[in-house]
């Protein structure tokens, strides 16, 4: 099972001809945009915010970058190829398949939890209202989400899973669920019951799992025999 998107899959980004010293500066730019992001939100983010982060030239970053839009998209990508090998690092870690998923909620929370997950959960939401921000990275989320309901799949196959596809569905569930309580999270105090959220979307994905590769539980004869 491989949750790598790397440069050169099919979700990455425009491919560029870069110098190692471009490659560096490009690099140093986004992850100077990530920690913009999550300290400020990408709504106020700007240039200069950017500048400030990396101690880049304005003319570096736009000879990167022309505009905020093509900053924001490639953020995305790098964010999201970041979460998916941090996902992919830590699923392989666990040697027994369905632990492996089983152990996936957790997973979903830490690597959305983040400062790449925050940055991405940040830019996806700006996204409802920025038709151009949202049009931007559709084709780059339709691939992706193409390409993570394969690896879905493939995981809840080899866990034992009597009908592997129902994962895809599940896994986007944990994904909107993680999303969901981090902004709930962000309210600047301390509320329990988002902990204990937390923990019941760990603890209710380990039932799901268990109930999808449990025996089908069959009919007591006096049940099955009143439905003949």
């Amino acid at each position: 099972m491989s949750m790598s998107l790397s440069r050169n899959s099919k979700i990455a980004s425009a491919d560029r001809r870069l110098t190692a010293r471009g490659a560096a500066t490009r690099a140093k730019a986004l992850q100077a945009t990530i920690s913009c992001i999550v300290r400020s939100g990408f709504a106020a983010l700007t240039i200069e915010d950017v500048m400030a982060e990396s101690g880049i030239s304005r003319g570096s970053i736009l000879h990167q970058f022309p505009n905020r839009l093509a900053l924001a998209i490639e953020t995305m990508a790098l964010a999201m190829r970041s979460m998916v090998e941090q996902a992919h690092d830590r699923a392989s870690q666990i040697n027994d398949p369905f632990e492996r998923l089983a152990g996936y909620a957790e997973i979903i929370w830490e690597t959305h939890s983040s400062a790449e997950g925050l940055a991405l959960t940040d830019i996806l939401q700006v996204a409802r209202w920025d038709s151009e921000l949202a049009r931007g990275i559709h084709l780059f989320t339709r691939q992706a989400e193409e390409q993570i309901a394969t690896e879905l799949e493939d995981m809840a196959r080899d866990a034992g899973f009597r009908e592997p596809r129902v994962m895809v569905a599940r896994g986007w569930l944990l994904v909107a669920s993680a999303r969901g309580l981090i902004i709930e999270s962000q309210l600047g105090y301390d509320r329990p019951m988002i902990h204990d959220a937390v923990e019941e979307m760990k603890r209710s994905h380990r039932r799901f799992c268990a109930a999808m590769v449990a025996p089908p539980v069959e009919l007591p004869d006096r049940i099955a025999s009143s439905q003949d």
